[in-house]
């Protein structure tokens, strides 16, 4: 079964006021997981610093995921977005999602790197 993980990122030292960016993201994470539960395997959390990733259930729309997050954060905020499509070996959800692993995993952290690298907002890699 192939779920889909989203990892995104914020270049957050750029921002002039850090604190308030991270405090509204957590905001958005909680309304984000409120309002697409149905969806979310596992909910999104912060990992590292300005970084937040999910994991959706199989064949789930994860676009809405993604225009969610673009039309609450401030205009001047981008984002990079990296997507895996794929299994998960450790699959038990009582977790937090930094807690899960597999290809999912592993693609949407390549996606993700491949995304800043190249300067796209958003990659999918699929297995």
């Amino acid at each position: 079964m192939n779920y889909i993980t989203m990892i995104f990122d914020i270049n957050s030292r750029a921002y002039p006021d850090r604190t308030a960016l991270q405090y509204l993201l957590i905001d958005l994470l909680k309304r984000c997981n409120t309002q697409f539960a149905e969806m979310l395997a596992a909910p999104f959390i912060i990992t590292l610093g300005d970084e937040w990733q999910g994991l959706l259930k199989p064949d789930m729309n994860y676009l809405q995921i993604i225009d969610f997050f673009k039309f609450n954060l401030p205009r001047d905020i981008s984002f990079y977005t990296g997507v895996g499509i794929g299994p998960i070996t450790i699959s038990n959800f009582e977790l937090t999602v930094n807690q899960l692993d597999g290809p999912a995993f592993h693609l949407a952290r390549e996606a993700l790197l491949y995304a800043k690298r190249k300067k796209h907002s958003l990659v999918i890699l699929t297995n």
